[in-house]
């Protein structure tokens, strides 16, 4: 019959295609024999490179480690998707399947423990680089030392897991370590500091900007704590030289604005009041200003011998 005639035609058109599968059988097999082993060796370059970069280390910002891990994950899934395709592919040829290796899982969920890491010690972080960004010239310590105080119990709260990783240690570290410094940082908010003692300060932490734009930042990240001794040498000549000018503005004040008092005595000449005290004043300050020049500080600045030199003048005539 015609249902028959029809029937034998397909069974023969399957019959010479299952003879055509059978045959390309050993071809496929080989390629997915191929393409496991090529596999096998992009997921092991991939597990080292992994190995090899992963970010652990806090010497990176959160942003920079977020974005590796981001290409890490996408890179892993994919190979696990291929994985996967591969499995099933050699379960329909009659392949030996094997052991699928659990790295990949392993390394997916160590990428998901470090993002949360990452993404958690980023606020505290960026809240240091602004507060790095600060002016020196506009800056207030004590709002410095609150500022760093409160980053460091944001820290603190944040759980164990997440407490045990580099990442949170480096930069835990860093802020207590500026504010076992601050006292340091501090000590340079001072009067006695002028242009030519920041001048050598800039040059000892190899700072190269104007003290306008010289940011709280570029002191910390330029060894300011680890040079106190430095620090503290430029602290003690500004120090030194601020006493001379303080004496020198006295001396000034005094002489400048001095007016005599004269008082009538017995109707016949004016006499001046207070004479006394007029005379020890005189004998004070020029005996401040011959002591003056023996000390370095005078020495090491031109206006104050200038200043020096005037006013020791004026007072030797009167």
């Amino acid at each position: 019959s015609i249902v028959m005639g029809q029937l034998q035609q397909v069974e023969q058109v399957l019959s010479k295609r299952t003879r055509t599968m059978e045959e390309q059988v050993p071809l496929l097999q080989s390629r997915i024999a191929a393409e496991d082993k090529t596999n096998a060796q992009r997921l092991s370059e991939l597990i080292n490179d992994w190995e090899q970069n992963k970010p652990l280390i806090g010497n990176i910002t959160p942003d920079q480690a977020i974005e590796r891990l981001t290409k890490f994950e996408f890179n892993m899934k994919k190979a696990k998707i291929d994985q996967e395709n591969l499995t099933k592919a050699k379960d329909a040829l009659g392949l030996d399947a094997g052991v699928v290796s659990s790295d990949l899982s392993d390394c997916l969920d160590e990428i998901r423990d470090l993002t949360e890491v990452w993404e958690a010690v980023s606020k505290p972080y960026t809240a240091l680089l602004d507060l790095k960004d600060s002016l020196w010239a506009t800056a207030v310590m004590r709002k410095i030392r609150k500022a760093l105080d409160d980053l460091l119990i944001d820290l603190r709260s944040l759980p164990n897991r997440i407490r045990q990783y580099d990442a949170y240690n480096t930069l835990y570290d860093e802020i207590k370590s500026l504010l076992a410094g601050h006292a340091t940082l501090s000590d340079l908010k001072t009067d006695s500091l002028k242009e030519r003692h920041w001048k050598s300060i800039l040059q000892r932490l190899n700072v190269h900007v104007s003290f306008s734009e010289l940011t709280i930042g570029m002191l910390w990240d330029n060894g300011l704590l680890d040079k106190k001794k430095d620090v503290a040498e430029v602290l003690s000549v500004a120090q030194g030289e601020m006493a001379i000018e303080i004496f020198l503005n006295q001396v000034r004040d005094k002489w400048m604005k001095e007016e005599l008092d004269l008082v009538l005595y017995q109707n016949r000449v004016r006499l001046i009041r207070g004479w006394d005290d007029l005379f020890n004043a005189l004998d004070d300050h020029t005996g401040g200003l011959v002591l003056m020049r023996s000390s370095p500080y005078y020495r090491a600045v031109r206006e104050f011998q200038e200043d020096g030199n005037l006013w020791e003048d004026r007072l030797t005539k009167l």
